[in-house]
């Protein structure tokens, strides 16, 4: 199968701040496929200091082409 390039070089590119007790983690120039996966990535990156309850200061989305 061949997928059209448009959508295979098409990537989103996230910056994301979250805060965590008394600190704020930033994710800047997130590659990921969406929010859910850039926030996975975010976890990953804190080494876990960061969760899905913490609180989100900024989740700003860009698609390059």
């Amino acid at each position: 199968m061949h997928k059209d390039c448009s959508q295979v070089m098409a990537a989103k590119i996230f910056d994301i701040e979250i805060l965590e007790d008394d600190m704020v983690y930033v994710g800047s120039g997130i590659r990921a496929k969406d929010e859910s996966h850039a926030l996975a990535i975010m976890i990953i990156i804190s080494n876990g200091m960061v969760n899905e309850d913490s609180e989100i200061l900024k989740f700003e989305e860009k698609t390059l082409h």
